[in-house]
């Protein structure tokens, strides 16, 4: 291997320690803030460090055919060191003012979908319902008072019918009687 190669292996893994600080701040901010349970923070670290593997050894294959030299660790540790000492706080004010931005997109994205969408459906709904409570009250009002002269016919007839019924003698008057009280209460009691 050449020294050119040498030195753009050395120089490539410096950049993935910088990168693999800045995915590991990134991680460790975005676990926070979310808060996972225990099991699932294990999967999440397992994924980490195999995607870091991946990361550094794919730009080993690219660099110099995947040849591992000493050397390759050495950048690795440069770059993480680095990125620690002089880009670490510059990052972190970064990555909490891009989050902070996601997250008020987010919230005026939902905020608008609410506004948009939520809010003329539920006044449909509202609308739709209050509109069919005032038909059916209409109706059942209108209807009571049409209906009205037809029961105060009925009971006239009731009336009537129970006085010829009552007309013969007999163990049936009684009972036609007890009857005859039993279902005039009941209408009596009805609401229209």
């Amino acid at each position: 291997m050449t020294l050119t190669g040498q030195a753009a292996t050395l120089l490539s893994m410096v950049l993935c320690g910088i990168g693999i600080g800045m995915l590991y701040d990134t991680y460790r901010t975005l676990e926070r803030r979310c808060g996972l349970s225990l099991w699932l923070v294990w999967v999440c670290d397992l994924l980490f460090w195999i995607s870091c593997t991946f990361l550094v050894f794919g730009t080993l294959l690219r660099i110099n055919e995947g040849i591992v030299r000493i050397y390759i660790f050495l950048g690795i540790g440069i770059g993480g060191i680095s990125y620690l000492l002089f880009l670490q706080r510059t990052y972190l004010y970064i990555l909490g003012r891009m989050i902070s931005f996601i997250l008020w997109v987010y919230m005026l994205l939902m905020r608008l979908l609410y506004y948009l969408l939520i809010v003329p459906i539920r006044f449909l709904y509202r609308a739709l319902l209050s509109i069919l409570l005032l038909l059916a009250t209409v109706l059942l009002t209108v209807g009571k008072w049409i209906l009205r002269p037809f029961c105060w016919l009925g009971l006239w007839l009731w009336k009537r019918a129970g006085k010829v019924w009552e007309r013969p003698n007999g163990k049936w008057r009684g009972l036609w009687r007890k009857i005859r009280n039993i279902l005039t209460n009941w209408i009596k009691h009805k609401k229209m």
